[in-house]
């Protein structure tokens, strides 16, 4: 026996320390419910959990910013849905302004509508916002950048910005970011007709000069006695109700500005400048159409020799003077006594046919659409202008009128000397109205000039009077231009439009290439994954009535009613489609936010089954370890009472 060294205790003592070891490492395991709680538990087990966990937590996140875009989405559908409804009004509007039932300050009542809302989808526009971000702008979408080159002094060249010459510029998502090279044969141009008057300044229209100068459709009526001032301002209204700017022009004869003088200032006068110092019959007249293109055109008729040459008309260089029958009937009486006439009714009146009906020189439209109910409005609505009452043998209510009761045409004195006047061009038209019977065929001479606007000419070939298109495009691409707008097609839904302003080569002869740069910057970039590039492009057009192409919808303007219902299918359509898109961006973002939570679940279950302890087996092991902790304390109290045993040998 030893008593120096007890062997028994060192080996009990050890195997307690173990023991111990044992328990507290099962008791930090019970109390976290962590299979390792330091590096050295398990080094490779931790760097696998926690960047799990950094997963786990990243896709936690990338759906909660899943929910915030579609929260975003849907409040741009939900702003788009409200442009809608404006729109489908507008175009409810344009409707209502087409019937001929209104009368002109019924169709300005209507404009005023119109353009209040036209103001309001630029409202919602610029206004629409969400978390300080402005949506519909265009801010949030695909950003494109135009340049050309210009040539410098020392024959290098230089990139230049061409944003304020090509505008408006459109790309649909399977254009691809790329450059695209596009050739500006030549801009779109206004219809341009210019007449140089033969009168004396100061000078007013006598008796022989009145007649009626028509302007699209739209008739000025020029009165005896008229001044210059007073005769232009009559033409120009006439004009702007038919699409046509009318200024006098500088210059005799007047010759457009070529060149850098040709600028932003004149495109609305094709190049011509203004004169601003009033106009006088010895001054030149322009009449510039208001929109581009060959579907513009300006006509111009005058029914009086001798007005059209006051006012130069007949020295148009296009001009054609042509016989024209019309069929009148005239009445007069002194001015104490009514001026009337009375129509004699076909028993056969035939069917409504289009035409126009003058009454003192008030045109009155009418259409094969009407009933007879419409057609005696539009006669009511001419003959109250023109200061006559109109009335049929039953009355005056419309309703009460058909085509086998006569009219009634009356002028109550007012002047020293009245004069009733109905004249009208088809004699069908006449019979439908019992006018025949009294009507005296006339033989006018008119003069009629006509010029029309010309489309923007581009082309995407690599040399100018070529087939060989360019490489960025595929054999199949296909350019359309109506007027300044261009369209650009291709196979794929690829579709690239813009606008070309008219002094994107003043009036040159060069052509201009352009590049049209489209990139992939811009848009909004949803984080919709746990690493970096997992993201979702959400793409927002720029909607406003000039991308919509509505911003000079105008019903009170001849033919405006219809060419604004036009109009404004093609902008419930741009808007319509947007809003689709919107619509598959939220079911995304929800199939995205699905995934994202599923993947979580599953990184979960993993991350559990790798880092999770399973407490059933550690209890076991801790019960296990807490009995052998035990019996070694037991045992190491025997051990360390060996050598004492040592004493009762000395005693012996």
């Amino acid at each position: 026996m030893k008593i120096n060294q007890n062997i028994s205790a060192v080996i009990v003592n050890d195997q307690l320390l173990r023991n111990e070891n044992s328990v507290a490492a099962s008791v930090k395991r019970l109390s976290s419910g962590l299979k390792f709680n330091d590096a050295k538990d398990n080094p490779s087990g931790i760097a696998i959990s926690f960047k799990m966990q950094a997963q786990i937590n990243a896709l936690n996140r990338a759906s909660l910013n899943a929910t915030d875009g579609t929260s975003m989405v849907e409040t741009i559908d939900g702003a788009m849905g409200e442009m809608t409804e404006v729109l489908q009004r507008i175009r409810e509007l344009c409707v209502q302004a087409a019937n001929d039932t209104n009368m002109e300050e019924d169709r300005e009542a209507i404009q005023q509508e119109i353009d209040a809302l036209k103001k309001e989808v630029n409202r919602i526009s610029s206004d629409t916002e969400f978390n300080g971000k402005t949506l519909l702008d265009g801010s949030l979408d695909r950003r494109t950048y135009v340049t050309s080159e210009v040539t410098l002094p020392d024959g290098s060249k230089k990139p230049v910005s061409m944003y304020d010459k090509i505008t408006n510029v459109i790309i649909s998502d399977e254009v691809q970011a790329d450059n695209y090279n596009v050739r500006i044969e030549e801009p779109a141009k206004h219809a341009v007709l210019t007449s140089t008057g033969q009168g004396t300044p100061g000078s007013v229209i006598t008796e022989k000069m009145e007649g009626t100068v028509t302007i699209n459709g739209v008739k000025a009526e020029i009165k005896a006695g008229m001044s210059a001032e007073e005769v232009y301002q009559t033409i120009r209204d006439a004009g702007d109700a038919g699409w046509v700017n009318v200024f006098v022009a500088k210059g005799n004869p007047p010759v457009p500005a070529t060149g850098a003088a040709f600028d932003d200032t004149m495109l609305d006068t094709q190049g011509y400048e203004e004169d601003t110092g009033g106009y006088e019959f010895n001054k030149t007249l322009a009449f510039v159409s208001q929109n581009y293109g060959s579907s513009e055109d300006v006509t111009i008729t005058c029914d009086n020799v001798e007005l059209a040459e006051m006012l130069g008309i007949s020295n148009i260089p296009n001009v054609e003077l042509a016989e024209i029958e019309k069929y009148s009937i005239k009445k007069d009486s002194n001015a104490l006594t009514d001026t009337s006439i009375t129509t004699t009714p076909s028993p056969n009146p035939g069917a409504v046919k289009d035409g126009v009906i003058y009454i003192n020189g008030v045109a009155a439209e009418i259409k094969n659409t009407m009933t007879a109910e419409d057609a005696y409005k539009a006669l009511e609505e001419a003959a109250a202008k023109s200061g006559t009452k109109l009335s049929h043998e039953d009355g005056t209510d419309a309703a009460d009128y058909d085509f086998s009761k006569k009219l009634i045409f009356t002028m109550p004195p007012n002047t020293s000397h009245n004069i009733l006047s109905i004249t009208f061009e088809d004699p069908d038209l006449g019979e439908l109205f019992g006018l025949n019977t009294d009507a005296e065929a006339i033989l006018t001479t008119e003069y009629k000039a006509v010029a029309e606007g010309e489309d923007a000419q581009v082309s995407i070939t690599k040399q100018a009077g070529t087939d060989d298109i360019r490489d960025e495009y595929t054999g199949q691409a296909v350019v359309k231009t109506t007027g300044n707008q261009v369209v650009i097609t291709d196979k794929s839904g690829f579709e690239m439009s813009f606008e070309v302003r008219g002094d994107v080569a003043y009036a040159g002869t060069d052509d201009v290439d352009i590049t049209i740069e489209a990139t992939d910057i811009g848009t909004l970039q949803l984080q919709i994954g746990a690493n970096e590039d997992q993201e979702l492009a959400v793409r927002v057009p720029v909607l406003n009535t000039k991308s919509l192409y509505m911003d000079d919808l105008n019903v009170v303007k001849k033919g405006g009613p219809d060419k604004g219902m036009d109009t404004m299918d093609k902008a419930i359509g741009i808007v319509t489609a947007a809003r689709s898109l919107m619509g598959a961006y939220e079911n995304r973002l929800d199939y995205v936010k699905s995934g994202l939570d599923e993947t979580e679940e599953d990184m979960t279950t993993a991350i559990s089954r790798l880092a999770d302890v399973d407490m059933a087996a550690e209890m076991t092991e801790y019960t296990n370890s807490n009995v052998l902790t035990q019996a070694s304390i037991s045992v190491l109290s025997q051990a360390n009472d060996l050598p004492q045993q040592v004493l009762s040998l000395l005693q012996g």
